[in-house]
């Protein structure tokens, strides 16, 4: 229809005015809405920009957070120990403290160990004689009952029941002459099985208090048992000349973030501290990321001036303010390790001109030298107090708010009081009657301090959320669902897909002009041809009358 009506303007306009109709109406068309495609194509574009440079700022954050965690994980404490017969491991950087002590292992945890031989008639298919069997240590409330049925009426059968239970451990082995059963519970003497067990267990194997060991009869002992029994032992070892006793060779509650393990009878010194060279190297690997992440926003959010290139994120506010928040790092307080907030220019760390971060070498030294744990505000989040009787815990999905807070507790009013930031406390006793405090209010919610001594308290309690920790949580709220690049990039795309309306809209309108002009220009042709043909005709009725005359 557009052909023939082009077409039909074509015919007139030879016949009229004489004008191409056909570019004039594009030509008026074109004036009247280039100037709004052009404007809408330039923010299509743009939005186009924007979006995959967002898509990048994530890709970039996420590297950030990877990075902060990794930095954050990194080990920068050195534990080590003199000799073999006693090691010593970090297992929670953020809680340990510098350890020196000389440990003397005098004797090892050992297991209990119940050996049963059997006669030559006994093997792994012969049925035990007993309907149940009862076990306990001396110091269970409760035995453990198991019963003797089809499932387990087998010497195979007894075994695999055994090993069931947690803390010990069965085997059923071939000597070459007969069949052996050993029973071996977990170490410690705690753990060993009482005299009223070790009976039960033989009981079940047919051994009657008439029957003899290692005598076969068929009444008494059918299976002509014996029986070896070796006791458990608790380790037994001093630190520092003090006498300890635990029930296990491996020991996480001796110094407070280490893991100590006793492999044999000796001594050694034990030592854990924090390294310099350690702490200045998880520092590096700090500052190379935040330097990373500053230079790539740096050049995406550049405005080009004097000549430079425009980034992808010239004037986007998130990146401006993510930007912002990477130049204040020197210049923003990290509370709750300390009395006092600690700042990176304390560890030696000071921005260049550039807005790159540099550390400088002899601040540092000397800030590690003063206070050996400063760099803990880096790099591991952390409860403590100015008092060394108490300890200090709390939720690790809803940890309090950092900073720290007055503890007050007086055992001697009725009933005792105990307030932290002002607020009450819940006050009870744990498994060891030990005093225990709890928050659930205000900015100490989740708190739980336990008092070694059972005394009146005032002292400060704190916990501190490490930088790294918290760039980590700032990144992953940026990225997240629902963060605030999430939000923009979805901002974006709406955008995106009005202008894309927009253009679809004006293309519209190009086709509604466009006709409007075909159909006025071709009345307007039609008009002058009529009158073009009057003349015409008026011509040639003025030559026809001059011949008559």
């Amino acid at each position: 229809m557009a052909e023939m009506k082009t077409d039909i303007l074509s015919a007139l306009s030879q016949n009229g005015s004489g004008i191409q109709l056909q570019s004039l109406a594009s030509s008026l068309v074109e004036a009247e809405t280039n100037s709004d495609r052009v404007l809408t194509e330039r923010r299509v574009e743009d939005a186009n920009t924007s979006i995959s440079a967002m898509g990048l700022l994530s890709s970039q954050l996420g590297l950030f957070k990877a990075g902060m965690a990794s930095t954050a994980e990194s080990a920068s404490r050195v534990a080590s120990s003199t000799t073999n017969a006693v090691s010593i491991e970090v297992t929670m950087e953020a809680l340990a403290s510098d350890v020196s002590a000389v440990v003397e292992v005098n004797t090892l945890a050992t297991s209990q160990v119940l050996s049963i031989n059997f006669d030559t008639n006994t093997n792994t298919s012969t049925l035990l004689r007993g309907t149940s069997i009862s076990l306990a240590t001396d110091n269970a409330m409760t035995p453990l009952n198991i019963p003797i049925d089809g499932t387990n009426n087998t010497l195979t059968g007894f075994t695999r029941s055994l090993n069931s239970i947690d803390g010990m451990s069965a085997s059923l082995i071939n000597t070459g002459e007969s069949m052996a059963f050993i029973i071996k519970t977990d170490a410690g003497v705690i753990n060993a099985l009482n005299d009223d067990s070790i009976r039960s267990i033989k009981e079940a194997l047919g051994l009657t208090a008439n029957g003899t060991e290692g005598q076969s009869d068929a009444t008494n002992n059918p299976m002509g048992i014996s029986s070896d029994l070796v006791a458990a032992t608790d380790a037994n070892f001093t630190v520092d000349g003090v006498n300890v006793t635990r029930e296990s060779n491996v020991i996480e509650d001796l110094f407070t973030g280490h893991r100590i393990t006793l492999n044999s009878i000796g001594t050694s010194t034990l030592i854990s501290n924090e390294s310099n060279t350690s702490v200045r190297e998880r520092i590096s690997q700090f500052l190379a990321e935040v330097n990373t992440l500053k230079d790539y926003l740096k050049t995406a959010t550049q405005r080009g001036l004097n000549g430079a290139e425009e980034g992808s994120l010239a004037g986007d506010v998130a990146a401006q303010s993510i930007l912002s928040k990477m130049g204040r790092l020197t210049t923003e307080p990290i509370s709750g390790f300390g009395e006092q907030p600690v700042y990176l220019a304390q560890l030696g760390i000071k921005t260049e001109l550039d807005g790159r971060l540099t550390l400088d070498e002899a601040s540092f030294e000397r800030a590690m030298e003063k206070n050996p744990e400063i760099a803990e505000a880096l790099f591991a989040s952390q409860y403590g107090s100015n008092d060394p009787g108490i300890a200090v815990t709390g939720l690790s999905f809803a940890p309090p708010k950092a900073g720290s807070y007055a503890l007050v507790y007086d055992p001697n009013t009725t009933p005792p009081s105990a307030t932290l930031d002002g607020e009450n406390l819940d006050i009870s006793l744990d498994s060891n009657g030990k005093t225990t405090l709890r928050s659930s209010l205000g900015d100490t919610n989740g708190m739980t301090i336990t008092l070694e001594n059972e005394q009146a308290v005032s002292a400060n309690v704190r916990y501190g959320v490490s930088l790294t920790n918290s760039l980590e949580t700032y990144s992953d709220a940026l990225i997240g669902a629902g963060g605030l690049l999430a939000r923009r990039e979805t901002e974006l795309t709406e955008d995106l897909q009005d202008f894309e309306k927009d253009l679809i809209a004006i293309e519209e309108r190009v086709s509604l002009l466009t006709e409007r002009y075909n159909i006025e220009f071709g009345r307007m042709e039609a008009m002058i041809a009529s009158i073009n043909e009057t003349g015409e005709y008026m011509e040639a009725l003025v030559d026809s009358w001059n011949q008559d005359n």
